[in-house]
């Protein structure tokens, strides 16, 4: 049985919470990566995740993580930010829960990697099909064209990210430039450093320098009264977001441009990950779920289902 609620429910022997809004005691609560959307609220049991997922948590929120291991589950990457995890779980069947997922080769990670599984819990972010990214290195090349024709021009850049994964991110593909961030943005590089994630990337100097520079702030910059004085002086925004592919969308945020880098996987790359998964159902979670299971069931002859509060799901399992 597969439901949605307080995450994503499992009942496949014994029972599975995957990335649950609460820590349930006496199940096994899998929670995929560090973002605070899939961070439960209350950490007071133990969770399934990477090492770097409970470091970043511990950081970021100041509570202690409790690390649980599990027989039965196994931890794959989902190239979505440093240590992300898929949850292959070996049930009574076996059921790959993708959580946020990303195929394409990153700074922290080569792409999420099909694996055999009969049961597939997918996410559809961007699960509709006018969301197909153009290939990352054209979008990273034209950012850092982007920031050289700044400089040229005598003009800071300020490029707004998530502050975990996004950004560093960002600053990766910003190497060899003269690259600055803001603290909370440091404060993550910090703890992935340790996990041999190598950010070059300065702490954002107080006084605004004469010389042009790139500035990588978190996505909530806009309100740092530091990145607004180098606005003041002319700088050119950015925001790097695969919602970018709607053209509209660098003027709905209110900066210069925006570049349509995501941590997420397109629609085309859902599709080449389901047929390689080849399950015998698929259920859709987030996003365009709905489009995408109507996709998965017409494009690749699979059963797809979007999971829906409240909606059970048994078949599979009988």
């Amino acid at each position: 049985m597969i439901y949605l609620d307080n995450g994503v429910s499992v009942f496949s022997g014994r029972e599975y919470r995957c990335d649950p809004k609460r820590c349930v005691r006496d199940c096994v609560n899998l929670v995929s990566h560090g973002h605070f959307d899939h961070v439960p609220s209350s950490l007071s049991h133990a969770i399934v995740c990477s090492d770097i997922t409970a470091a970043i948590v511990q950081n970021r929120t100041g509570l202690p993580v409790k690390r649980a291991l599990c027989d039965g589950v196994e931890l794959l990457d989902s190239g979505h930010v440093p240590g992300s995890t898929m949850f292959l779980i070996a049930g009574d069947k076996k059921i790959l829960y993708t959580g946020d997922l990303c195929t394409r080769k990153k700074y922290c990670s080569p792409g999420a990697q099909p694996v055999d599984a009969s049961v597939l819990i997918i996410e559809s972010t961007f699960g509709k099909e006018r969301y197909v990214f153009p290939p990352t290195e054209e979008t990273i090349k034209a950012m850092r064209d982007w920031v050289d024709d700044n400089a040229t021009c005598d003009r800071h850049s300020v490029i707004y990210a998530y502050t975990f994964g996004k950004a560093q991110e960002v600053i990766s593909a910003l190497s060899g430039r003269d690259v600055y961030t803001s603290s909370p943005v440091l404060k993550v590089n910090e703890v992935l450093w340790q996990y041999g994630h190598r950010l070059e990337a300065k702490k954002l100097p107080e006084k605004t320098t004469g010389d042009p520079i790139a500035i990588v702030a978190s996505a909530s910059g806009k309100s740092d009264p530091l990145v607004k004085k180098y606005i003041s002086q002319g700088a050119k925004t950015a925001m790097v977001s695969g919602w970018a592919i709607d053209a509209k969308h660098g003027r709905y945020m209110h900066v210069d441009t925006a570049f349509p880098l995501s941590d997420h996987a397109d629609y085309d790359e859902l599709l080449a990950f389901t047929k390689a998964v080849n399950p015998e159902i698929v259920y859709t979670i987030h996003g365009f779920a709905k489009e995408l299971a109507r996709d998965i069931t017409a494009k690749l002859g699979i059963d797809a289902i979007p999971l829906r509060k409240g909606h059970l799901t048994l078949s599979n399992f009988q």
